[in-house]
């Protein structure tokens, strides 16, 4: 899952949102109607499918399930794909609705909520509940509320699901003689392992402890505050405000803060680019520990070193994860909404199996993600990281504003802090004030 945010890398959404952001100031025909009948897919029996390119690995196998779903479908349903890189992607999609010619299937990310608000989606619930992909035997239909946005149907197709976990350096652990990482650590086991992992020569810093990693931006950070009960908005979907001042998210914030300044276990930006050079900083192998997406784990096979995963520790004595779905979008003036709907139900039951052999995506269906398929070949401690999303919180906000949150308020925000610019306190009212403003506009 390489560079992919439930697909993409965060890292490169925050990168790329405000390409994104742009694009949603584009001409948009909200609601544009099915009866043009300029462009488009040119019949029922052939479909263009949209994606991003993420890697070659997973690029390639977006291709090669193309090819199986259209030798399962020949002469029924003719499928072509398009993969546009990320900063590309979303233009790409908003000038296709603004042109009356829309993809007839394109790959879901929360940029796609503001197509939801424009009315611009099909309502996939119907299929889907015909598809029977609302079993709950065979599905984790639990994950599914927060696509509801209208709080009773879903207008995107699931079909893979995300997670953090708890990556970790084995051969510096066992250089160290310091126990792995489970799912018993807490942050406070997190913070003496590192002390013992972190090396120095004279002044200068030679191995890491930790690694903040995805712990650096809001979504990552947010689950120390929902071990807390609480989280940075009021409610994921239209929320109304930011509560960052509330003292148990000042408090999530100040942890990750003194792990860089006070504990001095964990390298600053500046810190973690020098280490990081051209390669990564967990990937130099002078990092012992870094939370961060799974998706991570495909492009991590090919480190040299050994290295492993665990839950994220507890904090406070709890532990919340992340989670995403990824699955697909139909437009409502789409031409052949019902062979659209083919592919994405075909992706979410058929193409499970093979899903789980690529180990690009975790499975949504059941069967497959605790297969042996699925696990051969993963990580120590994959199984019972994933185990997780048993008790975990979507990672997303709904709200048609939400790139400029990520872009204008939380981006610089954390940047500032991170770099030791800001306090906590500080930083919190700033994206209180900015943030809140931007939710009512």
């Amino acid at each position: 899952m390489e560079n992919v945010r439930h697909g993409i890398d965060r890292r490169r959404f925050l990168s790329g949102a405000m390409a994104a952001a742009g694009a949603v100031g584009l001409p948009l025909l909200a609601g544009c109607g099915g009866d043009d009948d300029s462009g488009g897919s040119g019949g029922s029996g052939s479909i263009r499918v949209l994606a991003w390119s993420n890697s070659p690995s997973i690029d390639a196998n977006f291709k090669a399930r193309l090819k199986a779903f259209n030798d399962a479908q020949k002469g029924k349903i003719k499928a072509t794909l398009q993969l546009l890189p990320y900063d590309q992607y979303w233009q790409k999609i908003q000038l296709a609705y603004s042109a009356r010619q829309p993809y007839d299937i394109y790959y879901w990310d929360v940029q796609a909520y503001a197509h939801y608000k424009r009315g611009l989606l099909k309502d996939l619930q119907p299929d889907i509940d015909n598809a029977k992909l609302t079993d709950d035997a065979t599905y984790p239909t639990n994950l599914y509320d927060p696509w509801k946005f209208d709080g009773k149907s879903m207008f995107g197709c699931p079909e893979n699901v995300q997670t953090m976990v708890f990556f970790y350096n084995k051969d510096l652990f066992d250089k160290a003689g310091v126990k792995y990482p489970d799912d018993t650590w807490t942050w406070d086991d997190v913070i003496t392992a590192a002390e013992k992992l972190t090396v120095r020569q004279g002044s200068k810093v030679t191995q890491w402890g930790l690694d903040i990693g995805d712990l650096s931006i809001w979504w990552g950070l947010q689950t120390l505050s929902w071990a807390q009960d609480t989280a940075f908005v009021d409610k994921e979907l239209e929320p109304t405000k930011l509560q960052l001042s509330d003292p148990r998210n000042v408090e999530s914030i100040a942890f990750i803060q003194d792990l860089i300044y006070k504990h001095k276990v964990a390298p600053s930006p500046t810190q973690t680019t020098s280490v990081a050079q051209d390669v990564g900083a967990f990937e130099s192998g002078k990092i012992a520990m870094r939370p961060a997406g799974g998706w991570q784990i495909a492009s991590y096979k090919k480190l040299s070193f050994k290295w492993a995963v665990a839950p994220l520790p507890l904090f406070k004595g709890k532990r919340v994860a992340p989670y995403w779905l990824g699955g697909w979008n139909i437009p409502k003036a789409g031409k052949a909404q019902e062979a659209a709907f083919e592919y994405a139900k075909w992706s979410a039951s058929t193409f499970q199996p093979q899903m789980a052999k690529d180990h690009d995506w975790i499975p949504l269906r059941n069967a497959e993600r605790s297969s042996g398929v699925m696990l051969e070949g993963m990580p120590d401690g994959f199984e019972q990281s994933i185990r997780q999303l048993d008790n975990s919180r979507i990672g997303d906000i709904y709200h048609a504003n939400n790139l400029q949150l990520i872009e204008e308020v939380f981006g610089p925000t954390f940047e500032q802090l991170w770099n030791n610019k800001l306090k906590p306190e500080q930083a919190a009212k700033q994206m209180d004030d900015k943030g809140t403003a931007l939710l009512k506009g």
